[in-house]
């Protein structure tokens, strides 16, 4: 399968599994990973979602042979909107060897990223010639404002893992070999608090982002006031029940 799924209590993993093409991306992977967010988004028995690549890369971007074969490929990729997407549970970046490019993106998209001391992160869209799209830079500008931005776009260059952590766009940096059991120890922490909770919290959040669109956000406010529904109703009944059997009363 191009995209494996698997589960480790209330958190799925979906690993990215082209290895041999150090998990770049192509229309039928980038298909059944947006699928694979769904399904999880849709599990009311997962948490947290995980995104990880297999065997020693994140993702190094888009295949360019599939590229020259169809040079409508990316504009189909983007047509699928994975990107674009909200989804309302959060998820964690688990980051080794390169995350380049569209891996990058990908990476960024995600809530959290725990990177591994040797990955690397870059828009190496440069060196292709091909520009950002106006997400990417968005996103990549809020985290680590203009003028960092304009050094890692413009220039495509390498940044290595201890600069992306100290430039604040990277949650977590670990050592190399532990990024995928750092990632789900800190997703099940995650997954062990109120929910209903944690998501109006997050909504809350990314509405006062540029991380998506407009429209998108007006979706993330319905979603907030949604979940902070739920959430107060918990609090006024004065229970919260933890998933390790912890429970927290209202005093």
């Amino acid at each position: 399968d191009l995209v494996n799924v698997s589960k480790v209590r209330e958190v799925t993993c979906i690993t990215i599994n082209r290895p041999d093409k150090k998990n770049c991306l192509n229309l039928e992977t980038v298909r059944a990973l947006k699928e694979a967010v769904i399904n999880f988004e849709s599990d009311s028995t997962s948490y947290v979602g995980i995104i990880c690549g297999a065997r020693g890369n994140f993702c190094y971007g888009y295949d360019v042979d599939d590229f020259a074969k169809d040079p409508e490929m990316i504009d189909k990729i983007e047509a699928l909107g994975l990107f674009d997407i909200f989804c309302k549970k959060p998820l964690v970046a688990a980051i080794n060897g390169y995350a380049v490019g569209a891996g990058f993106d990908l990476a960024l998209w995600c809530d959290f990223l725990i990177i591994e001391e040797t990955a690397v992160l870059g828009c190496y869209a440069r060196q292709f010639g091909s520009p950002i799209s106006k997400r990417s830079a968005e996103r990549v500008v809020s985290v680590v404002g203009m003028h960092k931005a304009l050094d890692w776009i413009l220039t495509g260059r390498i940044v290595k893992a201890k600069e992306a952590y100290e430039s604040g766009i990277v949650n977590r940096l670990v050592a190399c070999g532990t990024g995928i059991g750092q990632a789900v120890n800190f997703s099940c922490a995650l997954a062990n608090m109120p929910q209903a909770c944690l998501r109006a919290d997050r909504a809350a959040l990314y509405s006062l982002s540029n991380k998506y669109s407009e429209v998108v956000r007006g979706e993330i406010v319905s979603h907030f006031e949604k979940m902070r529904i739920i959430a107060m109703d918990e609090v006024k009944r004065g229970v919260h029940m933890t998933k390790s059997g912890d429970v927290r009363i209202r005093s």
